[in-house]
């Protein structure tokens, strides 16, 4: 090693080498599998919902001494930063360390005089409870300009935070732009670098953390670059952020140990003072108590431990810093600040078809706070995107948000099929809902499903939205393809403020209108040429304060349709034998066929059937003789009659033909007279 320091004054031939030991640097993290674990978020997590975990953790380090020839030493000593502290999260129920030590400004420091061992170390024995603590945060106006100077360093570029950075800036200021709302910052930035910078655990083979100008222009890193970029951004319009350094649990595969080194984020809320963020875990404004806080700094690139010595002619080589945690016990369960509820958009759809899950979310506090959403996975169903959804919540705000899921085509078609939907947040709250999957039912397009979330995103945008109500109506429950359908639709002005020129739009028929204080309006709609199944229709309110949207749901049916299958007759037959014609009245569309009228004429002999609804398809049998068929081609012909709901009529024929085969001489006769018989009697009818 290159002797870095200065002259010791009392003896010139002596050196004190600082050298600085690794920082617990690349910490290995990750987000606890919660986004696996909450495939099925009914099961109980207790390192997130714990009211405490009380851990035993041994912090331990050692330190080759390569000697040279005709080297001395007087003392080698460690200082010792990456220790617990005691705060409102956090309780230091024992401390022990080995061998003696002293205190100094928070830090433990060791020393070894002459004569040092070859292998000095040390170990730090201690037991930590913490508590699940939730800070909370009223409204603050952003920018905010009036920190104190002790915080106001938090503000400024450091090493690996440099927030100075032209890019760095230039991003910052591209999430922040246009807000007011300095909570609403801070979650943007931390959701954009969650979502953004890929954690990658090959970045650990890089020996030192890099710079957020670095992770901003890759996209990738571990807790300790998602952490620098997110406090980079935050410090880059003038937010105050500072660096953690711990352990916190994991239960990734990918980790020999649960335990491990991790790296988070305390963010400075002006009112309520220093709050945690952890990115790579998705905790906005809290971390679960399995987060043991062991250093705070300016820079994710200070050391944890340090060594300094006073000789010639040595060399020190330095082993990682070992951090080994052991849970003792967890108690309590917090309770959770949301409220859930779960519905699909349509509660029937065809195979094959788009949906849409709404998840509403309500805080029952009276502070902001941040979530994630998660939906249960099933396997038949495809979710557009991340099963997740993050959100930020104002004191006592509800909210809406949606998955876009699709029904796979490879189905069958001859079943009905339940889709249940759970929805929860990470602390095991949850919702249940269900829709049904029925072959022949609409199958809604991506399209249709897109327009109803965006809608609900202007909607959330134009502060008086929610004072507007919109009331639809149709003059009939049932109408059929070939029906034009109209609709009136009445918006009422719910609030105390008046709005002025409003588009009143049904798709694309617009009406420019005022609509005052405690006013309604009613516009109308005819739809024309509607298709079989739900036709949704969009009836929209757009201005400067006001973006609403009703989806009208009409449903329509097909015409009614009947086919005449399997028939089976004989084509000859003996004179004189008995035979039989069946065939299957088959219901061929979704809409029902009423009074259904089956009239068999067999060549002059009429038989008929009735049918009120055919609800599914139906057989009929006609038992016959051949004696009353005629030497000629004898013509039969089956006529089905039926209708609508509105009594519109419908019908459909099958003919066919039956012959009589190896007829003898007296038989002819006989046919002859049954014929000429026949005619006298149609003759007088």
């Amino acid at each position: 090693m290159k002797p870095i320091g200065r002259w010791f004054k009392s003896n010139p031939r002596y050196l004190i080498y600082p050298f600085l030991l690794m920082k617990m640097k690349k910490r290995i993290c990750l987000p606890v599998l919660l986004f696996v674990l909450l495939s099925c978020p009914v099961l109980a997590i207790w390192h997130l919902d714990s009211q405490s975990v009380t851990v035993d953790l041994k912090i331990s380090s050692d330190v080759d001494i390569v000697r040279g020839a005709g080297s001395s030493l007087d003392y080698v000593t460690a200082n010792v930063s990456f220790v617990p502290k005691e705060e409102e999260s956090q309780l230091v129920l024992k401390i022990d360390a080995e061998p003696s030590y002293r205190v100094v400004g928070g830090d433990y420091v060791f020393r070894w005089d002459s004569p040092v061992p070859a292998n000095p170390g040390f170990e730090i024995d201690t037991v930590v409870k913490t508590k699940n603590v939730f800070n909370p945060v009223r409204k603050i106006p952003f920018p905010y300009l009036g920190f104190s100077d002790d915080v106001m360093q938090y503000t400024r570029p450091t090493k690996t935070i440099d927030s100075d950075d032209l890019k760095v800036i230039e991003k910052a200021s591209e999430l922040a732009a246009g807000e007011t709302d300095y909570y609403a910052v801070v979650f943007k930035m931390a959701d954009w670098t969650k979502e953004t910078v890929k954690y990658d655990l090959s970045t650990l083979n890089v020996k030192a953390s890099r710079k957020a100008s670095y992770v901003l222009a890759h996209k990738d890193g571990v807790c300790d670059e998602i952490t620098t970029l997110f406090l980079a951004l935050l410090r880059a319009v003038g937010i105050p952020g500072r660096f953690i350094s711990g352990i916190a649990y994991t239960e990734s595969k990918e980790f020999p140990k649960n335990w491990g080194a991790h790296g988070w984020a305390e963010v400075y809320f002006p009112g309520t003072g220093w709050v945690p963020f952890d990115v790579t875990y998705g905790e906005y404004g809290y971390v679960d108590p399995t987060h043991i806080k062991l250093k705070e700094s300016l820079d994710s690139s200070e050391t944890d431990v340090s060594y300094e010595w006073l000789g010639h002619g040595i060399e020190l080589s330095t082993s990682p810093l070992v951090v080994d945690a052991n849970l003792i016990e967890h108690k309590g369960v917090v309770p959770d600040v949301l409220e859930l509820k779960v519905s699909p958009v349509q509660q029937q759809v065809g195979i094959g078809s788009y949906n849409l899950v709404e998840a509403t979310v309500r805080n029952r506090i009276d502070s902001y706070v941040s979530a994630f959403i998660f939906i249960a996975r099933i396997n038949e169903l495809d979710i557009d995107g991340n099963n997740y959804r993050s959100i930020m919540l104002k004191p006592l705000e509800t909210k809406k948000v949606y998955w876009l899921v699709k029904v796979i085509d490879s189905l069958p078609s001859e079943y009905t099929y339940t889709f249940p939907i759970t929805v929860a947040d990470m602390r095991n709250t949850s919702a249940d809902s269900a829709f049904f999957v029925v072959p022949g039912s609409t199958v809604f397009s991506r399209e249709e499903m897109e327009s109803i979330v965006d809608a609900a995103g202007k909607e959330e945008e134009k502060v008086f939205s929610k004072r507007v109500e919109v009331n639809c109506s149709r003059e009939k429950e049932t109408y059929y393809v070939y029906d034009s359908i109209k609709i009136s639709c009445v918006a009422r002005n719910t609030g105390n403020f008046p709005f002025k020129s409003l588009d009143f739009c049904f798709s694309d028929t617009c009406k420019v209108a005022d609509l005052g204080i405690s006013q309604e309006k009613s516009f109308d709609y005819v739809l024309e040429k509607p298709k079989a199944g739900v036709n949704k229709v969009k009836f929209s309110i757009e201005g400067k304060e006001v973006s609403k949207s009703f989806f009208y749901d009409v449903s329509v049916l097909d015409e009614p349709k009947i086919s005449i299958d399997d028939l089976e007759f004989p084509a000859n037959i003996a004179f004189d034998k008995p035979y039989s014609v069946s065939f299957t009245l088959k219901k061929i569309s979704a809409s029902m066929p009423n009074d259904v009228k089956v009239d068999f004429d067999a060549t002059g002999l009429k038989n008929s059937a009735d049918v009120e609804e055919l609800k599914v398809d139906r057989k009929l049998i006609f038992n016959m003789n051949s004696r009353d068929l005629s030497l000629k081609p004898n013509l039969f012909v089956i006529s089905v009659s039926y209708h609508d709901i509105n009594g519109k009529l419908y019908t459909v024929k099958e003919d066919f033909e039956i012959s009589l085969s190896d007829v003898t001489f007296g038989q002819r006769m006989v046919i002859w007279l049954h014929d000429a018989d026949r005619w006298l009697r149609n003759l007088f009818k």
